[in-house]
């Protein structure tokens, strides 16, 4: 009788856990083909180790993309961040600190001539899959927006296989992990010893190295995304993995759907000339007057920035204090 009191046990627990996959998955049907019609709206369908959802577009019901199916890993064991100090490698030696009684940013030592182009080609993003951008320098929301940004996907669509790259070796000043509609989010200030900053922020699936960096952050809150400075910096290199999606997956609301990130770069060691010296906005001005207009000048490659010429607005705003 005990044997079978085990069995019986076991086999009610597989049954519990099992209960909310069910009620909210049809499990191993047949895999629906994306953007054909489907019957009712949040339905979803669990086939060869994607989900396809059922989603409104307009008046109409339709299926997804299909999304892969994350696997759970053991959350790895927090370890000490990597101490900073002169005996790393010269890439990391020079610290640009912003100094507030200055209101300027100030280098802590000789940094080394830059490097140009800043961002070489593809070593941030593949620049083939943006399909529209976000100008540098405007407004939006109701907010001063320093930074600007790329679209990978319509409104109301997702593509999770998007990779973006620390472009150049340099250290993590600041991060921040946050949620909106649920959905975790991050952000990460990652500068270059020669004095240039890139400020990357709705970035989705993080990879593990950078899953360890926040790690180190204050719990994820929903609509929080104040940063955390790191002290002391966590150095990285070219051509580290970041994250390997971005944007807002399903189930997010169909004004917030999408594959999309914040990109702004900054140069550190002088206000941009083309910001105006009574230049004010309720944006931070350690970034604000720093800022750039990326895809002009020698900051992305040639063939990086033909690309990005060839992109329409994503809110056909025109508007920019950078970009004239």
């Amino acid at each position: 009788m005990k044997g079978r009191d085990t069995t019986a046990r076991a086999i009610l627990a597989i049954f519990i856990i099992s209960l909310p996959l069910l009620a909210t998955v049809n499990a191993d049907a047949a895999a629906p083909k994306a953007r054909t019609a489907c019957k009712k709206a949040s339905t979803k369908v669990r086939s060869n180790g994607y989900v396809f959802t059922c989603l409104r577009s307009g008046k109409k019901l339709i299926w997804s993309r299909g999304i892969p199916i994350k696997k759970i890993a053991p959350k790895p064991t927090p370890t000490p961040s990597p101490s900073f100090s002169a005996s790393q490698s010269s890439n990391n030696q020079v610290r640009w600190e912003w100094m507030d009684n200055q209101s300027k940013w100030v280098a802590n030592g000789n940094p080394p001539a830059c490097q140009f182009p800043i961002i070489p080609q593809g070593s941030l993003l593949d620049f083939s899959q943006p399909i529209s951008l976000l100008q540098p320098g405007q407004v939006r929301g109701g907010s001063y927006k320093p930074h600007g940004g790329f679209r990978f996907s319509i409104y109301g669509t997702f593509i999770p296989d998007i990779k973006i790259y620390v472009p150049f070796d340099g250290v993590v000043t600041a991060a921040a992990q946050y949620k909106i509609e649920g959905t975790f989010q991050f952000l990460v200030n990652i500068v270059s010893p020669c004095g240039f900053m890139v400020r990357l922020g709705h970035l989705y699936i993080p990879s593990a190295q950078f899953t360890q960096i926040l790690s180190n952050l204050p719990a994820p809150v929903e609509g929080d995304s104040r940063e955390t400075f790191l002290n002391p910096p966590i150095p990285v290199k070219a051509g580290d993995l970041i994250a390997s999606s971005v944007g807002m997956p399903p189930p997010a609301s169909p004004d917030s759907m999408g594959s999309f990130m914040d990109f702004g770069l900054l140069d550190l060691r002088a206000p941009n000339p083309d910001v105006p010296a009574d230049f004010t906005s309720n944006a931070d001005p350690k970034y604000s007057k720093y800022s750039l207009c990326w895809y002009r000048g020698n900051y992305l490659s040639e063939s990086d920035r033909a690309l990005v010429a060839k992109l329409p607005l994503a809110n056909g705003d025109l508007t920019s204090t950078y970009c004239k």
